[in-house]
């Protein structure tokens, strides 16, 4: 969605907005169905019909990042979160309280238990060692635009999501971080995060976070491979250290 149709999409939500609290209760069985009708359609591909199977935020948690009134939560899904794959919605105010009654669902079955990554073994101390040995910071910082800062991933995100991630990180690319490569006809190739691109010409953050644009004339091969920039470490990591690493993202650590 392009930032002026968003800023539309949002004020139009903010309008269609009016009221404070959610006015379904769990007990409404009619609601609560439509709710997870509703929810399996838009929202189940990112979060899992679990709340906890999916790539997004882990919904199976009374942890709320951007807020946990249900002004908030109508918000979260009606606008989406900048910078996120967490887009904004064109639903009717009634649909936006019906799916979060279903969510709250979720909410009801986590308990008090609340955090993504839970206990699950492994040494935070020495995760923190692998993740500065292996580089990761270099990407996921708040400096970086490379990849998500992961900081408090912990607490929206399972352990088998994480654990997906790293072993595997290209079988799910989210959009911001889409993959592309040129060779210029003088024979030079680039490589990066693929920020725009149009008929004429195409835009890339290279590795070094560079912005690179370049004219289609330009070039004699582009490519938008599927993969993510971020290596795959299945074989490159023992299941302990493994383990390790995930103690420390669900730590909250991210350096």
């Amino acid at each position: 969605m392009t930032r002026p149709l968003a800023v539309l999409a949002g004020c139009l939500a903010l309008f269609g907005q009016s009221r404070e609290t959610n006015p379904y209760k769990l007990t409404d069985a009619e609601a609560l169905g439509k709710g997870r009708q509703l929810y399996s359609y838009y929202c189940v591909f990112c979060h899992g019909m679990d709340g906890v199977s999916g790539r997004g935020a882990q919904l199976a948690s009374t942890y709320r990042k951007h807020g946990s009134s249900d002004r908030e939560m109508y918000r979260t899904i009606a606008d989406g979160v900048p910078g996120t794959e967490m887009s904004g919605h064109w639903l009717e105010e009634d649909e936006i309280w019906k799916i979060l009654l279903f969510v709250r669902q979720f909410e009801r079955s986590a308990g008090a238990a609340g955090a993504g990554c839970g206990s699950g073994g492994g040494d935070a101390v020495r995760g923190a060692g692998l993740f500065r040995q292996n580089g990761c910071g270099g990407c996921h910082s708040t400096s970086s635009r490379l990849g998500p800062n992961l900081a408090g991933i912990g607490s929206t995100h399972s352990r088998a999501h994480l654990r997906e991630s790293i072993v595997d990180p290209s079988k799910a690319v989210a959009r911001q971080y889409r993959v592309a490569s040129v060779r210029t006809k003088a024979g030079q190739s680039y490589r990066g995060l693929l920020l725009n691109q149009d008929e004429y010409t195409i835009h890339l953050l290279d590795t070094a976070e560079r912005i690179r644009s370049f004219r289609r004339s330009d070039l004699a091969a582009t490519a938008l491979p599927t993969e993510s920039l971020m290596p795959a470490y299945a074989g490159k990591l023992s299941d302990a250290q493994m383990d390790d690493l995930i103690a420390h993202l669900c730590a909250g650590g991210s350096r």
